[in-house]
């Protein structure tokens, strides 16, 4: 055999390999056995006359090899699946719909990132935006209103899965002549001395009770004098005393000036996670595309994702 014999099946075989990085998890997404997959991959490293990947007990390594013929097999593969799309939309004059759901707490540039990822496989594909709490858009993707969320902190759920994209630390927002103000960052201690300006409950329920949770667990009390549901607000409540608010870094960044500054929140139990969430019984390759292009253009601005399986909320009871 010559390599030009190598086919599209090839192809992906290589890619799923280098993406995973471990042969049992990619024969279960190729739904192959780890054996078939192992006779596969020499037979095409025999054909090609290439090492592509280095096999460790660790999982499999791609080689420098391999990491350049992957590249080019990233752009065939979907080359070869995108003209097949565009000959079937054209003969049934199809165009997909993308509904996307997002945070109404996530910075502009998110939204902007979720409405400008390149399909490779899809052309004809129109894309809805929805904004809202984090729990009406995992409601609403459970639900089949949407296809896709990007959402804070999502809890467990059996029925979606989730990548995380990103981490944030909760911002804590004063006035500048606070005693917070000069501090590079604050812990829980130092805020529960001061009032608090704190987001409702129904914003996000589960990030609003771990608060006060962590809280409880330090022997430490809330003094919670205001609640919002928007930065905008903010600004108005400090007024002029001692007063400290909770905020996003987005809601953060959208207030703060010469009145008012941010300091972030250190404590390794209050996370503001970033998550691309979907169903978990998703079938839709245009979902499944959109997905995967997202996350690898954040992977390569943030670093790596780390995947969250579902969750079964008898077990995580």
């Amino acid at each position: 055999m010559t390599p030009g014999q190598t086919r599209i099946r090839d192809l992906e075989l290589l890619l799923v390999l280098s993406q995973e990085g471990n042969m049992t998890r990619a024969a279960t997404r190729l739904a192959i056995s780890e054996p078939a997959l192992s006779k596969q991959l020499r037979k095409l490293e025999q054909r090609l006359r290439l090492k592509l990947f280095e096999r460790g007990n660790g999982g499999v390594v791609t080689t420098a090899s391999g990491q350049a013929f992957v590249a080019h097999a990233y752009d065939c593969f979907h080359a070869f699946h995108r003209a097949v799309n565009e000959a079937h939309d054209s003969q049934f004059g199809e165009q997909h719909r993308l509904r996307i759901g997002a945070s109404s707490y996530l910075s502009n540039r998110w939204l902007e990132r979720l409405q400008s990822v390149d399909f490779r496989s899809h052309r004809k594909v129109s894309i809805e935006m929805a904004t809202g709490f984090t729990f009406d858009m995992l409601g609403r993707l459970r639900s089949g209103e949407i296809d896709v969320a990007l959402v804070e902190s999502p809890p467990g759920n059996a029925a979606v899965s989730t990548v995380r994209v990103a981490n944030d630390s909760f911002m804590i927002v004063m006035l500048r002549e606070h005693p917070l103000a000069g501090m590079k960052s604050v812990e829980l201690l130092d805020v529960a001395e001061f009032p608090w300006v704190f987001f409702e409950r129904r914003v996000h329920p589960s990030l609003h009770d771990g608060i006060l949770r962590r809280m409880q667990e330090k022997n430490l009390h809330p003094r919670i004098r205001h609640h919002v549901t928007q930065a905008d607000q903010v600004p108005v409540i400090l007024g002029e005393d001692s007063a400290i608010a909770w905020l996003t870094p987005a809601g953060a960044e959208r207030i703060v000036g010469d009145r008012l500054t941010a300091v972030p929140l250190r404590d390794p139990e209050i996370r503001l996670e970033i998550h691309m969430a979907t169903l978990a019984a998703n079938k839709s390759p245009v979902v499944s595309e959109y997905v995967r292009r997202f996350v690898r253009g954040a992977e390569e601005d943030r670093g790596p994702v780390q995947l969250r399986l579902p969750i079964d909320q008898n077990q995580a009871a």
